[in-house]
């Protein structure tokens, strides 16, 4: 067990992200949304059911990884569009053994930040 530094409030939110991002689903969803798209977008674009993907932006946006918009469509009228919510995470090793993982939002978005110590016995 490590023990860690949080540099911002954001320590529960980076667990949030880093167990979103371990499910290949989610990081399929995250790879399709280059731009806003709705649902049934994500459905055809990643073949997958319709209530997984309904699933799976519920725990993406509850981790802070998208975000949802109203649209209003021509053709179905109002509908949920979807977009990314992240430019960015990196993970770090220092030489003294610290991990940091920082996420980094969209231009004008604060970044979060979270750094584990080394285990010391």
């Amino acid at each position: 067990m490590s023990s860690f530094d949080t540099e911002s409030e954001d320590s529960q939110s980076i667990e949030q992200i880093l167990n979103a991002l371990s499910v290949e689903t989610n990081r399929k969803i995250l790879s399709a949304l280059n731009k806003p798209m709705t649902a049934a977008e994500l459905v055809d674009e990643c073949d997958l059911s319709t209530s997984t993907v309904y699933r799976k932006l519920d725990r993406l946006s509850n981790s802070g990884l998208i975000k949802e918009h109203l649209a209003v469509d021509s053709e179905n009228g109002r509908c949920s569009q979807y977009e990314r919510n992240i430019e960015r995470v990196s993970v770090s090793l220092s030489s003294d053994g610290r991990m940091t993982i920082q996420v980094e939002q969209p231009s004008g978005r604060r970044r979060k930040k979270k750094t584990w110590k080394p285990y010391e016995k």
